[in-house]
This record gives C-alpha cells, structure tokens and sequence, in this order.
C-alpha cells in the first residue's frame, strides 16, 4: 500500500493538477502540500488538528471517497503513534546512554605515580638556607630604612614655617549633585522591568510571546492590529473563547501576496470593560508584528527565534489591579 503522501500526489498527478493549482484551490500553501506529499510531517507535531482539517480540504479537490479520507486519516495516525514511539526509544537510548557513561567513569581508577627520589634534589642543603636567610634580612632592613627616612622628612617638613599643607577638607560654595542624580536614576532605570509608554498605552513583557497592556481611564475602546508578511494559518480566542470576528484562514496566502514585504493586516476594536485577555495562535512564528491603538508592540529576539507555531497572549491590566499589585 503506497504511504499517505504517495497517494495524495498521484491521486493528484491523476487529476493532471499541479502542486500550485491544488494550494489555490484548497488555500493551504505550496510549502505544506510538499510536506504532506514528500512525508515530513514531523514537522507538524502538536497540530496535528490542522493537519487533519488539511487532509479533508485536499480529499474534497481530488475526490477522495469517504473510505480513502477515513484511511488517509488513519495512516496520518498511525504515522504520529510511530513517532512519538520514536522519539520514546530515542529519549530512552539517550538517558541508559548517560547512565552507561556515569557507570564507566565510577570504575576508572587511577594510580599514583611512581616519583623517583634523587638525593641531589632532597637532601639538605645548608648553604641554601643561609643565602635565603640573609636576603630577607636585608630586605627587612630596606623597608625600615624607608620607613625612617619617610617619617624624618616628613617631620622635617611640618616644622618649616614655609611649608603649606595641600590637603583642602572644606569644599566652597555649592556642590553640583544633579550629575550623581541623574546617574544614579539611570542606574535604577536600568533595573527595572522595560515598557514602551506613550500617551495612552503602557505594555509590559512578561514572557516570551506574553504582554500585557494598561489603558488610560478615559479609554471606552481600543484597537489590535496584527501584519503578516508571510503564509500562516491563525485563529483566536478571548477570554478563552473562540472569537468569531477573527476569520480563522491562511493570513498572507502565497497566491494573493507574492512579496513578503507587503502585509496582510487585520485591525480588531473590542470594548474595554468586556475585554480580558486574547490568545492568537499563529500556524508559524516570526513575521508578524502586532500594535495596540496603533503603538507596535517590541518584540525581542526571544520572541522572534521560534519558527515554529506559537500562542501570542495578550492580557488587559486595569488600574485596580495595577495598584494592589504596586
């Protein structure tokens, strides 16, 4: 029996489509449908739901009986049983692999050397000892030489009426200290949690992928803008609750958008008092940019590393809560 991949591409070849015609047809993009066709879909561990909503999208454009989606689904299955079964043995080899090792290295001994005495080396030498007893004799002797002669003068100098002390204990005038000020706040700024701010936003990082904003009081409603620059699937929810208003497709489809430099953009409004938090869960990571009443939200390096699929969470503070917390 041909494997799924295998019978998605000829059953394909057999409607003479090309790979192009049937992402367009199906609006799952070119780059996925290699990976069903080609087998990789190790790359698609923890989605495996839109994995199989793919599967029915293709069976529908290539007429697949419902007892070949039924056995295309069962191989996918099967194929995602055998890989975490894999990725079990692996794990397993790798922890008795150290254990093995920490065995072996318990065992090893090692002996002590075998020195060879030569009299030459150890035997007393009296003649030694005396060269060094005599050095640091005439060391000590140097050093109070030093000590004497810096009190003498020093003496010296205090007891001549012309001599002036340079030492200034008392400063005149007024002291500067907005210098010391200002560094010593920059120094604590620095400590401190970063947020972007302005007028009516404040948004604070809390972890990778995880904001949460704060409004000004005078705030009924905001915006969420997302940008995608390039193919990936996307739905939402809020207040855990799947959102309708976003449309859960393929954002910035290779088939409308060819360049990577224009966005697909998506503003939502919600009101505040019925907004707590949204979860966006994106197909892949790294291209999006996201703003709040139109201020981008930073993203680091951390945030942006991932390629795989992410969750972009996003939680509404309110003063109340601001202010117990403080």
């Amino acid at each position: 029996m041909d494997n799924l991949g295998d019978t998605i591409r000829k059953k394909r070849e057999a409607k003479n489509l090309t790979i192009d015609e049937l992402s367009a047809a199906t609006k799952i993009s070119v780059a996925v449908l290699k990976d069903i066709e080609e087998g990789k879909l190790d790359r698609y561990k923890g989605d495996e739901a839109y994995v199989k909503m793919y599967l029915k999208k293709i069976s529908r454009v290539l007429d697949f009986e419902q007892v070949e989606l039924e056995e295309l689904t069962s191989q996918y299955l099967a194929l995602t049983r055998e890989l975490e079964i894999e990725d079990l043995k692996d794990k397993e080899m790798k922890e008795q692999h150290n254990k093995d090792a920490v065995t072996r290295s318990k065992k090893l001994q090692f002996e002590k050397p075998h020195l060879a005495r030569h009299d030459s080396v150890y035997e007393d030498k009296q003649h030694v000892k005396i060269i060094q007893g005599g050095i640091i004799l005439a060391l000590v002797l140097a050093i109070i030489a030093v000590v004497w002669f810096g009190i003498y003068f020093t003496s010296k100098q205090s007891n001549d009426p012309t001599f002036e002390s340079t030492t200034n204990t008392q400063a005149e005038g007024d002291i500067n200290t907005e210098n010391s000020d200002s560094e010593t706040t920059n120094s604590t700024n620095e400590d401190e949690e970063t947020t972007t701010t302005n007028a009516e936003v404040t948004i604070v990082r809390n972890d990778v992928l995880d904001y949460s904003f704060l409004l000004s009081e005078e705030s009924d409603t905001f915006t969420f803008t997302i940008e995608y620059y390039s193919a990936c699937w996307a739905s939402m929810s809020v207040n855990d609750e799947s959102y309708d208003s976003f449309v859960s497709k393929i954002y910035h489809d290779e088939s409308e958008y060819e360049d990577e430099t224009v966005a697909e953009t998506v503003t939502l409004e919600f009101n505040v008092d019925e907004f707590e938090s949204l979860n966006l869960r994106n197909g892949n990571n790294g291209t999006q940019k996201y703003y709040i009443n139109g201020q981008e939200i930073e993203l680091t390096d951390e945030d942006t590393n991932d390629p795989n699929p992410c969750n972009f969470i996003l939680t509404l503070e309110s003063e109340t809560s601001n202010e117990s917390t403080e």
